[in-house]
């Protein structure tokens, strides 16, 4: 009976140390993708660059598919006139290929026929990144925009060390726990 306790002593406490070594470097890769979310930066107007937006074709193209692409911040928009910047209110997806990325795209309608639109591309470049900005009279007007941010990162490396002192107390709370009252 005591090698029993013993051996589920010891793989709770395998399973525990395994759950948060793995929570240790999830933890700070879900921060890396999300970071676009929470460091977002206002938009130079003359700044050079590019974001994502995301379009449709103008009428005659059937069915009228929402793709993404990368737009300049000094772009010429007469170039496309072919392209309608206006999304219907809502949520899409939009994927760039098997294995290349995709876009959640989210538009909500403003006053004066404006909309406002988030484009968060997960698998681009840095990996993550949030374009924001609003469409007038099919004109795109840049608002904010980030990357993810890659310090993040640094807490997969860091974390798991963090997790070796824990170790010995682990063990002895769960040994505390499986012992048995020596007068029973």
């Amino acid at each position: 009976m005591h090698f029993v306790k013993r051996m589920s002593a010891g793989l709770l406490n395998f399973v525990v140390l395994l759950v948060l070594f793995v929570g240790s470097c999830a933890g700070p890769a879900v921060m890396y993708v999300q970071s676009p979310w929470w460091f977002l930066r206002g938009i130079d107007p003359g700044g050079t660059g590019s974001f994502f937006v995301a379009f449709r074709s103008k009428a005659g193209e059937v069915p009228q598919q929402v793709k993404v692409m990368r737009y300049r911040f000094d772009s010429d928009e007469k170039k496309y006139s072919d392209i309608q910047f206006q999304m219907p209110n809502g949520h899409f997806d939009y994927s760039f290929g098997r294995g290349e990325g995709s876009a959640r795209i989210n538009a909500t309608a403003e006053d004066k026929g404006g909309q406002l639109i988030q484009v968060f591309v997960v698998g681009d470049t840095p990996w993550s990144s949030l374009s924001e900005y609003r469409v007038v009279d099919n004109k795109i007007c840049p608002l904010r925009h980030a990357h993810s941010v890659a310090w993040l990162l640094l807490g997969a490396v860091i974390l798991p060390f963090l997790i070796i002192p824990l170790a010995k107390p682990i063990r002895r709370g769960i040994n505390r726990l499986m012992r048995i009252d020596p007068a029973g």
